[in-house]
């Protein structure tokens, strides 16, 4: 498909449209009830969960894992937390918890990264959510197979028609994508 990049955002960024939580809503959202939830649910995640500093940020329009010189911190945006729960239930907030862990395990962010960045963020993007159970994914998730939620008359007007453009190119490329490669595989179908 040859996505053009961009120097701003992720593939995540593609929920930033959807945000419906208030601000009193966002202000009200706990992040650790989930985190125990998802720890006692699925052990498996616990011991990456422990070992994670978790930021508060409304620097980014919804979550994601960065290491750097050996700090592993899990950043997330309690408006779009919120509008998760609001919408979707604690399930879509247990599959966030999980994707983001995911990165960290395949080690998407440190070893095995390449650039264009949000070409790699893409693919992983798709390679994990392969792997989690589509009723806990946000909407707004990359998921090979699936063509992305239609965007609202409202949301295309904010977007503007050239991001509704490239919107409708990669929901019609990610629909197309067969599910459960690796990484690896997705950044190179993006790429070619």
């Amino acid at each position: 498909m040859a996505v053009k990049s961009t120097s701003k955002g992720t593939s995540t960024e593609l929920g930033s449209e959807r945000i419906t939580a208030t601000d009193a809503e966002a202000a009200a959202f706990d992040l650790q009830p989930h985190l125990v939830s998802l720890m006692w649910d699925e052990p498996f995640y616990s011991r990456v969960l422990r070992g994670i500093t978790k930021v508060r940020s409304e620097d980014l329009p919804t979550a994601g894992v960065a290491v750097k010189d050996g700090n592993v911190r899990f950043y997330w945006n309690p408006k779009f937390c919120a509008t998760l729960l609001k919408e979707g239930g604690a399930k879509k907030i247990k599959g966030l918890n999980k994707h983001e862990c995911l990165h960290l395990i395949f080690d998407h962010c440190v070893g095995r990264k390449h650039d264009p960045h949000i070409i790699w963020n893409y693919s992983t993007d798709c390679a994990i959510n392969s792997l989690i159970d589509e009723d806990e994914l946000p909407e707004c998730g990359i998921i090979p197979g699936n063509a992305f939620t239609e965007l609202t008359e409202e949301q295309q007007l904010k977007m503007g028609p050239e991001r509704v453009a490239k919107y409708e190119q990669l929901s019609a490329f990610i629909e197309a994508l067969p599910k459960g490669l690796a990484s690896e595989e997705y950044f190179a179908r993006f790429m070619a």
